[in-house]
């Protein structure tokens, strides 16, 4: 019985450890594939403000507006650059247009070249962080996943998607550190134990019961 029992509760934990792992590693491929997009984004960023340093010397200058942006950011702070960096950029092309110097120089071209570049970029980094997040989000509802997933912290994630204006929305993407696992395994071991020490106590008397000394 005890053998027994013992080797429920070993399969279960090889069980749990196989699929917990499998779950983490995608969702840490989802994690990576958000990082990427939001390093690109912050490298959009910098070019539109080196774009607004250059026309900042033409006309209504004053309408672009310096911005930072930095690694420490939330993802919620680097969608509202995207917004504000779109905004940067069309101002300064619409200055380009005007000022046919600042669409002559040099830097300008090579910026907007990298721009076009980083852009491209952006799809297909989207693309990949969509990917990721459908493998994850269909083996989290797949059986067993479905069962225990939300209980070890595994959140759905979300797309990277466009909103209603047609800017691109990327939702902060967090799972559990570990903890909820630890603490279940934990309780599980405690079961374990009590379940253990409960048998061996009925065996005892049981054996007691049935020694000569008892007859």
């Amino acid at each position: 019985m005890l053998t027994t029992l013992f080797l429920i509760f070993i399969a279960i934990l090889v069980w749990l450890f196989f699929a917990y792992n499998k779950l983490r590693r995608l969702a840490e491929n989802v994690k990576q594939k958000q990082s990427n997009i939001y390093a690109t984004v912050k490298k959009r960023h910098d070019i539109a403000q080196r774009l607004s340093d250059i026309a900042s010397s033409y006309g209504d200058h004053e309408k672009l507006t310096h911005l930072t942006i930095t690694e420490s950011d939330s993802i919620d702070k680097a969608n509202i650059a995207v917004s504000e960096a779109s905004h940067l950029i069309g101002n300064v092309q619409m200055l380009a247009n005007r000022f046919p110097d600042l669409k002559a120089n040099t830097t300008y071209q090579q910026l907007m070249v990298q721009l076009d570049e980083i852009e491209t970029t952006i799809l297909e980094r989207r693309e990949a962080y969509n990917a990721a997040v459908q493998l994850y989000n269909s083996t989290r509802g797949s059986i067993p996943h479905l069962f225990y997933a939300s209980k070890l912290g595994f959140v759905e994630a979300t797309y990277f998607e466009m909103d209603e204006n047609g800017m691109d929305q990327l939702v902060s993407f967090k799972t559990d550190d570990g903890k909820i696992l630890r603490d279940t395994m934990g309780r599980m071991a405690s079961a374990a134990s009590e379940n253990v020490k409960r048998i061996k106590n009925k065996i005892n008397d049981n054996t007691e019961k049935d020694s000569p000394d008892n007859q």
